[in-house]
């Protein structure tokens, strides 16, 4: 992800727009509320879509250095920064997160799952720092669908979309969730039930 930070946001920019997933981004984010931590954050894609009103904090973190770079660049910018009064961008894995238990209103991470090497892991680090009494985890991730003829098409381009993007995008999601302890509270697939926006 280093090599691909600077031309990320070009290089998907069209593609969101036309398949609905920026508008999938905003809706999520909008939904966030309190304390804020985004794992696997990026370049910052869902930084202008969270609400001041509602956001008290927003702690946006990526394991990657290239991100956290483009990420801080964003920040503050009318192009896609953010209004939320404290926010920062710090180095972080969400498979290993420094952040206390029990200390986030809302956990958000897009298109996170199909990258991190131990997917459940991270799944129960976010359970972990996320608020016990009406804490949540909302999710907008891509994954198998259920139709097997298109996840058998996924299964055969995976190790090729990999190479290119550094994620699977063929893991199956809702089981992650479920091996990871998180409950789903609400659920909408698209394109043809390959991608996930997931309250738990």
């Amino acid at each position: 992800y280093d090599r691909e930070a600077k031309t990320f946001d070009d290089a998907v920019r069209s593609s969101e727009y036309w398949s609905g997933i920026e508008n999938m981004r905003a809706s999520l984010a909008y939904g966030a509320r309190g304390d804020v931590l985004e794992v696997a954050c990026g370049t910052g894609r869902n930084f202008s879509y969270y609400d001041p009103k509602k956001v008290r904090t927003l702690l946006a973190m990526d394991a990657c250095d290239g991100m956290v770079e483009e990420a801080r660049a964003k920040l503050r910018t009318r192009d896609g920064g953010t209004t939320v009064r404290e926010a920062i961008v710090t180095r972080g894995d969400a498979q290993r997160m420094n952040v206390k238990t029990g200390s986030v209103d809302t956990v958000v991470d897009t298109f996170g799952l199909c990258s991190y090497e131990d997917a459940v892991g991270a799944l129960r680090e976010m359970k972990r720092v996320v608020k016990r009494d009406g804490g949540r985890v909302l999710l907008l991730e891509h994954g198998r669908s259920e139709y097997g003829w298109l996840s058998n098409i996924l299964d055969h381009f995976a190790d090729a979309h990999a190479r290119r993007w550094g994620c699977y995008w063929n893991r199956d999601i809702l089981k992650l969730i479920e091996d990871a302890g998180l409950e789903i509270v609400e659920k909408s697939t698209h394109h043809l039930g390959t991608t996930f926006v997931i309250e738990a």
